[in-house]
């Protein structure tokens, strides 16, 4: 899968370069990374010693690093992989270009299941790949901005500020606190960032149903699948006004997935997981598999687990007549062409969950020269749901017009939109001609 999903996404670059006549010299800057970054330390993991190797990508930036930095998400997971990391930095990229966020895209990672780990034991990996890291100045406000991605959240976040101060008189710089997004509010984090995802997520399907006039049912049914971080919060932010048209009817871990054709009590639900750390044995809905829950007859699917989730083997198998897909790479090329080809409407990773590098640029930004007292919390909320939502119609409303112009699908119109304004930032940046 690692080098299959690497060769699948070098193709895709090159066929949407194909679509809008991008020369030579953008193909060979969007599918070869900037920088790669490998290191290893040695730590104890469920009590035993185990050799650990990061990995940072530095994929592309087409604006001036030193000033707008790389920016991705830590993983600790199994797969994190060099090849697996190489095609989400290329993910990061495009995603920024369509926000309008200028950085460039990174993503990075140790491959371990951190599942076993004490909080002790965690937070020492965390401190030691942090100083890995630092070897070669890693993390920066201005080169490289990381955040929290699967198996991390705002406390492995901390971690990592916490460190990079503590050694901050050997590097002195002045807004060390934007060296990292994600943090918890209470420390120069941001309002909106845990949920951030989610939040877009559902700001932007909200928006283009309004857009599209796709009709669906009178309370749109939706399955969510994976129940971390995205597709918890996902369930949850379905119970605010603003978005209670939709009614959850299925969610997933990665051992069992729940379901009720009239609807889940997901508030219910995320306390049964909290507390056990699964959904199974939650007594108060049938049990379905992982692949069930894809393959249910819904108005909307979310895939917000992890990769390669809906391939060949069961694109025509998917009933929900709408994907919004949660996470990155949860869709394979094949199967979204699939899907395009049947008519199955997709909003791609790199458009519907934008939201998380949104609000982390806002976490940067407030880092790079204010520190907000308590009292200024409830502003900064408001401020940051605003021009979250103003982004992510932003971002909507140009892929769909796109699509409509092109007559594509959404996945081709996002992929050449992005490319479309790489072109033109890396011509200014390196005085390429054409």
């Amino acid at each position: 899968m690692p080098n299959s999903i690497l060769k699948k996404k070098l193709q895709e670059i090159e066929h949407t370069g194909s679509l809008i006549g991008a020369p030579d010299w953008l193909i060979e800057e969007l599918t070869n990374p900037k920088h790669v970054f490998k290191m290893q330390f040695r730590a104890t993991v469920g009590g035993q010693l185990k050799l650990l190797t990061i990995t940072r990508i530095h994929h592309r930036n087409p604006y001036p690093t030193g000033v707008q930095p790389f920016k991705g998400g830590i993983r600790y997971h199994p797969g994190a992989n060099e090849k697996l990391l190489t095609v989400l930095a290329m993910d990061m990229t495009e995603k920024c270009a369509l926000a309008g966020l200028h950085f460039g895209g990174a993503k990075g990672g140790i491959a371990f299941d951190p599942t076993p780990c004490s909080e002790l034991e965690l937070r020492r990996i965390t401190e030691q790949m942090t100083m890995e890291l630092l070897k070669v100045n890693l993390p920066h406000p201005d080169i490289d901005v990381p955040g929290p991605d699967v198996g991390t959240n705002p406390t492995v976040m901390y971690w990592m500020y916490n460190k990079i101060a503590e050694t901050n008189h050997y590097r002195n710089i002045s807004d060390v606190a934007a060296t990292v997004t994600g943090k918890p509010v209470e420390h120069n984090g941001v309002h909106g960032r845990e949920n951030a995802t989610s939040h877009g997520l559902l700001i932007q399907l909200k928006e283009f149903l309004r857009i599209s006039k796709m009709k669906l049912g009178s309370r749109p049914t939706v399955a969510i699948q994976g129940f971390g971080n995205v597709g918890s919060n996902i369930a949850l932010l379905t119970q605010d006004e603003r978005f209670n048209f939709l009614n959850v009817v299925a969610v997933s871990d990665r051992q069992t997935g729940l379901y009720s054709s009239q609807g889940l009590d997901v508030i219910s639900i995320k306390k049964w997981y909290d507390k056990n750390g699964t959904l199974a044995g939650f007594p108060s809905a049938d049990k379905i598999s992982n692949q069930e829950l894809l393959e249910l007859p819904v108005d909307i699917l979310v895939p917000a687990a992890i990769e390669n989730q809906i391939t060949k083997e069961n694109a025509l198998r998917i009933k929900a007549p709408l994907i919004s897909e949660g996470a990155n790479e949860a869709i394979t090329t094949e199967a979204n062409n699939m899907l395009a080809d049947r008519g199955t409407t997709v909003i791609p990773g790199i458009v519907a969950n934008v939201g998380g590098v949104v609000v982390s640029y806002f976490e940067w930004r407030k880092n790079r020269g204010e520190r907000k007292h308590k009292v200024d919390f409830k502003e900064e909320e408001e401020w940051v749901q605003k021009k979250l939502t103003d982004i992510m119609h932003g971002v909507i409303h140009d892929v769909y017009t796109k699509s409509e112009e092109k007559k594509c699908s959404i996945p081709q119109a996002a992929h050449m939109l992005a490319m479309e304004i790489m072109r033109g930032e890396l011509r200014m940046k390196h005085s390429y001609t054409n």
